[in-house]
């Protein structure tokens, strides 16, 4: 079997090595990524990578080239889309029109920044056609802001809280085009306060340390996006809650989530159940592998045919017996999850995250002669036998990515 991995160990570890390189050239990884998008036909981006490629090293004469067609590709369909969009009647070309508009001028400015780069470094000059667009977005600006505030009026009528999050994001938008259009600020958040839910996140039930760390951890790592229209009741202040209103004394504690989530002004409550799952150590052993190799055992001096003194090495085989151990452990979590209308009782949100941690540690004895020993036994019985994670170490090094995982998967249903 040795015989087999030396050749599959050194061909790997060339791949790791050459694969490896390009991290370290300056602008690899941009030209990498200008060259996916170009395959997947977004010239745009294609473009934009290209040139910050080039930013980074400019005499890499394939970004080079692949700016240039990727810049002219971009043009042509954005000129393309802009010509179908000029088409369309009604009001709602106006922010696609932006957009395209924009990213036209975006890549225009991307060649302005670049032309004295190339210039100075490869004496080149980049002759490709500019677009000065600005024209355009000033004229198409207020129009596309326009189109957005009426949309957000027409959501603000409805007093759900989907329709005023629609209206919010309209009067956001509206912004986007010209700054501070009309009074769309105030009715952004006067709307996104409407829309705002407020999630009380009940104890969640499984291992007590494990799901405490998991709760308070989510708690801690909500994300900037879902901040826009979800509040999380914490609980320091569920505590808060409950001593200001003296309901401890009255009997009423956390676990009186109904009760409590009513208080706050929560909308939802969030459930959740942890189940554990764990493979204890075991150790798997190959005993008595046996290598031979033909190695120097000493050297005698002979007079050749010319009369020369000189030296030969003479080899014979050496043995050596080998006991190769494998020892591996490992724990799952899998953290299911309900977020249930607090008024209704009925479900909204459910789904599951799982995380896992593995301990794995291989090592081996010999008795025999060592110079028999293959590169990778050679390695192996200098390590020693190591102790697994508990049960418990494990658990929690698996907690240690849940609460993020969890807290992505609960952003994402309320930042649609």
């Amino acid at each position: 079997m040795q015989y087999i991995f030396r050749p599959f160990f050194v061909i790997s570890l060339a791949i790791i090595i050459f694969s490896s390189c390009g991290i370290f050239i300056e602008g690899y990884n941009e030209y990498k990524s200008a060259k996916n998008y170009y395959k997947e036909r977004n010239y745009h981006q294609a473009a934009l990578y290209a040139s910050r490629s080039l930013k980074l090293k400019a005499k890499n004469k394939k970004a080079l080239t692949l700016f240039s067609t990727s810049y002219q590709l971009a043009v042509e369909e954005l000129r393309s889309n802009i010509m179908d969009l000029e088409t369309i009647e009604d009001d709602s070309k106006w922010p696609r029109l932006y957009y395209a508009y924009d990213e036209l001028q975006n890549l225009s400015d991307e060649l302005v920044s670049l032309k004295p780069i190339i210039k100075v470094v490869l004496r080149h000059d980049l002759d490709l056609p500019l677009q000065d667009c600005n024209k355009e977005l000033n004229r198409i600006g207020p129009l596309a802001a326009e189109y957005d505030y009426k949309r957000g009026l027409e959501y603000r009528k409805e007093k759900d809280k989907e329709s005023q999050k629609s209206a919010a994001k309209a009067f956001k938008s509206a912004q986007q085009f010209v700054s501070n259009y009309k009074n769309s600020k105030e009715l952004y958040d006067e709307t996104r306060a409407a829309a705002l839910i407020t999630l009380l996140i009940l104890p969640f039930d499984g291992d007590h340390n494990l799901v405490d760390y998991i709760r308070d951890r989510m708690m801690m790592t909500q994300t900037n996006t879902s901040k826009e229209f979800l509040q999380i009741i914490t609980r320091d202040q569920l505590s808060t809650i409950l001593l200001e209103r003296n309901l401890v004394q009255a009997g009423i504690t956390e676990n009186n989530y109904l009760e409590v989530g009513k208080l706050a002004g929560a909308n939802q409550i969030l459930s959740a159940s942890l189940t554990t799952t764990h493979r204890p150590s075991e150790t798997i052993a190959i005993e008595d592998k046996k290598q031979e190799k033909k190695v120097v055992v000493r050297k005698e001096k002979y007079v050749d045919d010319d009369g020369v003194e000189k030296t030969k090495k003479i080899k014979e085989k050496v043995y050596v017996t080998i006991d190769h151990y494998k020892k591996s452990a490992e724990s799952h979590l899998r953290l299911t999850y309900r977020i249930t209308d607090i008024n209704s009782g009925l479900p909204i949100y459910s789904g599951t995250v799982r995380t896992d941690a593995k301990f794995f540690h291989e090592w081996a004895t010999y008795k025999g002669d060592k110079r028999a020993l293959s590169g990778i036994y050679e390695r192996l019985v200098k390590k020693e036998e190591k102790f697994a994670p508990s049960r418990s170490e494990l658990y929690m090094e698996a907690a240690g990515t849940l609460p993020n995982k969890l807290m992505k998967k609960i952003s994402n249903h309320y930042s649609n």
